[in-house]
């Protein structure tokens, strides 16, 4: 096998995947048993009125709940929701395994593009932990993977950006969709840190209550994320189509 054909694999991979996590999640939230950080037992004004996925109230974290806030069991869209972000992380390998095919041809870039590949195999791996650790079970063990996925993943749109815009092989125009990804998980970091205040104490927590965010704050965190996550995925599949055009597969040696 040369290498061309190994490059439209891991493109194929890659597209692939970014599609298996929207099926899945799309499923995980079908199957999610209600509730939300909100809309939840501990609150006085809870209700079992409404107990389907939210994308205005609930993150992408509450499908991986080993017990949805509703009290119920969530173990189908658990085992969903993992598996979507495993996708998630082969999908991130793939993708920037295929584009180190390009940048290398570039002697400046070899090294800047392996050093952006193994932070997005550490991006990958913090993905994996995401699902791997549920928030209601695992509170202190999924923050850490949530922190680990999207900071090195901003440091790799950083790397990605900057390979892109000095290659002499690929459109600066990918290099300003990379920037314009940079940006957009940099708000969403910038969010995480220095956003409206959430729970820092897991739901099992006696204090819990006493923490919970407005609906307003919750809604803008809940929102931005899936802005962010939505946007990113999109982006990379357009990438993804650009890279694969018979322009950039020539260029492979």
């Amino acid at each position: 096998m040369n290498n061309k054909q190994k490059y439209k694999i891991l493109l194929n991979i890659s597209i692939g995947s970014a599609i298996l996590f929207l099926v899945l999640s799309f499923l995980s939230m079908f199957f999610y048993s209600g509730g939300s950080m909100i809309n939840n037992p501990k609150n006085p004004l809870y209700s079992e009125s409404n107990l389907s996925y939210s994308h205005i109230y609930n993150f992408f974290s509450d499908l991986g709940l080993y017990t949805s806030w509703s009290g119920y069991s969530n173990s189908i869209s658990l085992v969903l929701f993992s598996y979507s972000l495993l996708f998630v992380a082969i999908e991130l390998v793939a993708f920037y395994y295929a584009i180190h095919y390009i940048l290398r041809k570039d002697k400046r870039l070899i090294n800047i593009s392996r050093l952006g590949f193994y932070v997005a195999l550490i991006s990958a791996i913090g993905f994996v932990m995401v699902g791997l650790f549920p928030s209601d079970t695992m509170f202190s063990y999924h923050i850490f993977a949530v922190n680990l996925a999207f900071r090195s993943f901003l440091l790799v749109m950083f790397i990605y950006s900057y390979a892109i815009f000095k290659s002499s092989f690929i459109s600066n125009y990918l290099a300003l969709s990379y920037f314009s990804l940079f940006c957009l998980v940099g708000y969403y970091v910038y969010i995480l840190l220095f956003g409206p205040s959430l729970p820092a104490i897991p739901y099992s927590d006696p204090n819990f209550y006493n923490q919970l965010p407005s609906l307003e704050n919750l809604s803008f965190h809940v929102v931005s994320q899936k802005f962010v996550v939505y946007g990113v995925i999109f982006s990379t599949l357009w990438q993804l189509v650009e890279l694969g055009k018979q322009k950039y597969i020539d260029l492979i040696d």
